[in-house]
């Protein structure tokens, strides 16, 4: 007895493979969640660049600025390496479960017949 539908096993005919929608929706769910990761940390660094090009850009190239450049660009990436990783982790998690949620549905509309 399924726990979610409640059929009998033998209501369905056996599984050989798993369906290529199936695996297309896995596969695109990951991509979504990957892609604000990387979004997020590339976007902070992005940023953390720019910010740290400021020392130099006014002052010329000098030991301080040449520290603040490295400093910055030090702060920066963890920043973005820590945001991308809890934030981030958390939006492509939503964004990407809400993506297979709509795929599911219309895949077993499709296997039941309704669409």
């Amino acid at each position: 007895m399924c726990p979610h539908c409640g059929r009998s096993s033998d209501a369905w005919p056996a599984v050989v493979s798993i369906p290529r929608d199936v695996i297309d929706a896995y596969r695109q769910r990951r991509s979504r969640e990957g892609l604000v990761v990387r979004a997020i940390a590339w976007g902070g660094l992005t940023i953390g660049v720019s910010v740290a090009l400021v020392p130099v850009a006014f002052a010329g190239v000098t030991w301080w600025s040449a520290l603040a450049f490295f400093g910055l660009l030090a702060f920066f990436y963890l920043l973005s390496a820590n945001v991308a990783n809890s934030l981030g982790d958390q939006l492509g998690y939503r964004w990407g479960r809400s993506l297979m949620r709509r795929r599911w549905q219309r895949f077993l509309a499709q296997r039941d017949g309704g669409g």
